[in-house]
C-alpha cells in the first residue's frame, strides 16, 4: 500500500512530491494505528462484563469509591500507586459495574496496540507494524487485563510508549547523540522514552524492571561506532535524573505510609513451581487462554500456533542483522531489542528462585517486544506477497485462538454463589468458610441488593460446626477460590471439614466454587468434643 506513494506522486515538483508523498505516508500512518486501536478496544468491549469481579477488582471497586486523599492513603498503604485509581475514580461517578469500572483497562490495553504498530512500522515497515499490533489486540492474556479492573494495561501502555522512544534511540544514535545545535539532531526520542517511563513508574513499581531493562539496552547502545558517546551517555543519564526525580517522591510516600515495609508487599506470591512456569510462558508468549487465578490453561484451540509464533519471533531477530538495518548498524538494534525483551523475566525469575515473583502480572510487559520480534519475522518471507499472506495468516489463527476465550470461565463466580447460597438457605442453617474471603466475596454482590450474610450466620472453626450438627443443624461448607494466593487451599479445606461425615448434597458455581451441605450428626459429636 505505501508502494503506491510514488506513483501518486509522480506528476509533482521534486518538492511537492517529497510533501505529498510524507503526507500520505503520515496519513496512512495513523489510519493503521486508528485500525489496530479500534480492533483492540473490540476484542475487550466483547462482553467485558460477562465475568463477575473477583478480589482484586473489588479492591479497586473500594478504592476508587474512597475521597480522594483516602483514596492516595489507601493505595500506598497497599504498596500501589495512586494514579491508576484517580482515573477510575472518574469513570466510579457514573456507575461501580464491571462495564463502567474496566473500561479504563480497555482502553488503555487498545492504546498500547497503536504504540507497538509505530514501533513495529519503525523496524519492519507496515506489515511488521499490524502483525505486532494486532497479535497484541487479539492476545487472551492482554484482552483478559483489559477486562479486569486494574492497573496492568495502563503500565504496558506507559512502557510502549519508553520501549518507542529505545527503539529509535537505538535506530538512528547518531543523530540521537548530535550537539542541539546541530539541525540534524533528533531530540524526540528522548523526549518520548523519558515521558514512557515516568508515566511507567506512576503507575506500578514493576516498571522498575523495565528501566533495569532500558538501562542494560542502552549500554549495548554505546558501542555503535556513529554516536557521540560523551553527549550520548549525558542525555542518557539526564533522562533518569530526571525519572528518578519524578518517581522516587511517591515511593519515598509509600515508605513512609508502610512504616518502612516495602518489601512484604509480594509476600503473597505462590511459590513457582514447574506449572506455574510454564503456564506463564504459554499464557505470555503462546496465546494460550489461561485462567490467571490459579494458572490454569485452557486447551490449545490451534496445534503448533504457539510453536509457530516462536519460530516468527526467531526470524524477526534475524531480520535485524546488519544488511537489513536502516539508520543504524544493525547489531546495535538487534542487541537493543534483545536485551528490552531478555532482562525482566530472566531478572524475575533469578529473584523468584529466592523471593516468589513469577506471576503474568508482572511478566505482562515482555510479550511486547516479543509480538514486535514476531512482526519482523514476517519480513523475513521472499516476496511481499508471502509475506502479506504470512501476516493475513497469523492474524487469522489469532481471531480463532482468542473466540473460546469469551466463552471461558477466567473467573470465580461469586455472584451466583452469593444468590444460590441465599436461595436454599433455611433458618437455622450455619456456613462453613476457611476465612472470610468467600464470606466477604458474596457480600459484595449481595450488597448490590442491599443484601449481606450476617456474621452470625458462618463460621470457620470445624468444631463450631460440628456442634451445630450435633444439635440437628444444617451446615453448608464452601470451599472455591477468591485470590491468586487463598490462605487456605481448596485441599487443605477438605481435609479440614472430612471429619464432618459425608455430605449430603453438592452444589457446583462453575469450575472454582462447591458447597457441601453436612445434616447428619454422624462424626459431629467426636469433632466437636475435640478428639
Amino acid at each position: 500500500m505505501p508502494a503506491a506513494i510514488p506513483a501518486i506522486a509522480s506528476n509533482l515538483l521534486p518538492g511537492e512530491k517529497n510533501r505529498t508523498a510524507d503526507n500520505i505516508q503520515r496519513r496512512l500512518t495513523w489510519a493503521f494505528v486508528a485500525v489496530v486501536c479500534l480492533v483492540g478496544l473490540a476484542a475487550r468491549l466483547i462482553d467485558i462484563d460477562a465475568m463477575p469481579f473477583w478480589l482484586d477488582e473489588v479492591t479497586t471497586v473500594q478504592r476508587a469509591s474512597l475521597p480522594f486523599w483516602g483514596m492516595v492513603q489507601n493505595a500506598l498503604a497497599a504498596h500501589h500507586l495512586p494514579s491508576y485509581f484517580a482515573i477510575t475514580a472518574l469513570f466510579a461517578h457514573y456507575g461501580l459495574t464491571e462495564a463502567i469500572l474496566r473500561l479504563p483497562a480497555a482502553v488503555f490495553g487498545a492504546a498500547a496496540c497503536g504504540v507497538v504498530y509505530l514501533i513495529g512500522q519503525r523496524l519492519g515497515g507496515w506489515r511488521a507494524g499490524l502483525v505486532a499490533a494486532l497479535l497484541l489486540a487479539l492476545s487472551p492474556l492482554h484482552v483478559q487485563y483489559g477486562q479486569e479492573a486494574r492497573s496492568y494495561t495502563f503500565v504496558v501502555f506507559m512502557m510502549a510508549i519508553g520501549f518507542l522512544g529505545l527503539v529509535e534511540l537505538a535506530a538512528d544514535p547518531r543523530r540521537a547523540s548530535l550537539p542541539r545545535r546541530d539541525p540534524a539532531v533528533r531530540l524526540a526520542p528522548w523526549i518520548i522514552y523519558t515521558i514512557g517511563t515516568v508515566g511507567a513508574l506512576q503507575v506500578l513499581s514493576i516498571a522498575y524492571f523495565w528501566l533495569i531493562s532500558a538501562n542494560c539496552a542502552a549500554i549495548a547502545i554505546l558501542p555503535d561506532r556513529t554516536i557521540d558517546r560523551r553527549i550520548f551517555l549525558r542525555r542518557w543519564l539526564t533522562a533518569q535524573a530526571i525519572i528518578l526525580l519524578l518517581t522516587l517522591p511517591w515511593f519515598g510516600a509509600m515508605a513512609v505510609v508502610t512504616k518502612g515495609q516495602m518489601t512484604n508487599a509480594t509476600d503473597w506470591v505462590p511459590a513457582i513451581t514447574a506449572h506455574s512456569f510454564l503456564s506463564t510462558l504459554g499464557s505470555l508468549y503462546l496465546m494460550r487462554i489461561s485462567r490467571l487465578i490459579n494458572f490454569h490453561l485452557f486447551p490449545e484451540v490451534i496445534p503448533g500456533f504457539g510453536v509457530l509464533l516462536l519460530i516468527f519471533g526467531a526470524m524477526g531477530l534475524a531480520y535485524l542483522r546488519p544488511r537489513r538495518a536502516t539508520g543504524s548498524a544493525g547489531w546495535t538494534l538487534a542487541r537493543t531489542l534483545g536485551i528490552a525483551a531478555v532482562v525482566p523475566p530472566v531478572a524475575i525469575l533469578a529473584i523468584s528462585l529466592a523471593k516468589p515473583l513469577w506471576m503474568p502480572r508482572y511478566l505482562i510487559w515482555s510479550s511486547v517486544p516479543f509480538f514486535v520480534f514476531v512482526g519482523l519475522g514476517v519480513c523475513m518471507m521472499p516476496t511481499r506477497l508471502w509475506q502479506t499472506v504470512a501476516a493475513a495468516l497469523l492474524v487469522a489463527m489469532s481471531i480463532i485462538n482468542l473466540a473460546p476465550y469469551y466463552r471461558a470461565e477466567t473467573k470465580p463466580r461469586w455472584d451466583l454463589a452469593a444468590v444460590d447460597l441465599q436461595r436454599v438457605l433455611e433458618p437455622g442453617d450455619l456456613i462453613l468458610a476457611p476465612d472470610r474471603g468467600p464470606i466477604e466475596m458474596m457480600n459484595f454482590f449481595l450488597g448490590r441488593e442491599d443484601r449481606r450474610l450476617p456474621d452470625s450466620a458462618w463460621t470457620k472453626d470445624v468444631f463450631v460446626a460440628a456442634s451445630h450438627l450435633q444439635a440437628r443443624g444444617r451446615v453448608w461448607a464452601i470451599s472455591g477460590k477468591v485470590g491468586q494466593a487463598d490462605h487456605t487451599s481448596t485441599r487443605s479445606f477438605g481435609k479440614i471439614i472430612s471429619p464432618l461425615g459425608h455430605a449430603i448434597a453438592t452444589m457446583e458455581e462453575g469450575d472454582l466454587i462447591t458447597f457441601r451441605l453436612f445434616a447428619a450428626p454422624s462424626t459431629g459429636k467426636y469433632v466437636a468434643t475435640g478428639g
